[in-house]
């Protein structure tokens, strides 16, 4: 079996996931890992898959033409899964960083440069606009921190570039944040 990324991109629509999933599992795919999302009506996933023996451009032509014949309006890159992973070799710990004020162009550029200069790698990335009123954006980054890495000068910098675009910035490590933002039930 060879190890394949399928990526999918196009309009959403019910049964989306089912009609990928068939025709993974009729091309003989064993689906190991998925994310998939909404957004603004457009349906994106990436799909790692164990293949039979085959080349990238076969598995392709395949699920491009069982989506064709489904009548599911979606784009199909699949390449070769990349061996090992961002960082396996650092140790690095898991934080969010939230972003909000007025939306403006370039926020999101603005911080994830501050990120890129520290080796910090965005992992997850959500923008929300419009729900603190009409000009609002939240910006949630799912970032890994490497140990090496200074994290009060990391903070700082991050704040600067949130006070120069004029958003409020909290960075808090993932397992705080998810205490704090836990919904317990009674």
């Amino acid at each position: 079996m060879q190890k394949y990324t399928a990526s999918f991109l196009g309009r959403d629509c019910p049964g989306v996931v089912a009609t990928i999933g068939h025709i993974l599992e009729d091309s003989g795919c064993n689906i190991q890992e998925v994310t998939q999302t909404i957004l603004s009506g457009e349906f994106a996933a990436i799909f790692v898959v164990a293949a039979p023996a085959a080349d990238a451009e076969s598995l392709r032509t395949k699920l491009s033409a069982g989506l064709a014949q489904a009548k599911v309006d979606l784009s199909v890159l699949v390449r070769p899964a990349i061996q090992g992973q961002w960082g396996e070799n650092l140790h690095c710990e898991p934080f969010v960083v939230t972003a909000d004020g007025p939306d403006k162009p370039g926020l999101i550029a603005a911080m994830s440069r501050v990120f890129a200069r520290h080796g910090v790698n965005i992992e997850s990335l959500k923008a929300i606009l419009g729900e603190g009123g009409a000009n609002h954006a939240l910006f949630v980054f799912e970032v890994m921190v490497p140990d090496r890495v200074d994290l009060g000068r990391l903070r700082r910098e991050l704040a600067c570039e949130g006070q120069t675009h004029e958003l409020r910035v909290s960075v808090q490590h993932r397992d705080i944040f998810e205490a704090v933002h836990r919904v317990n039930s009674f």
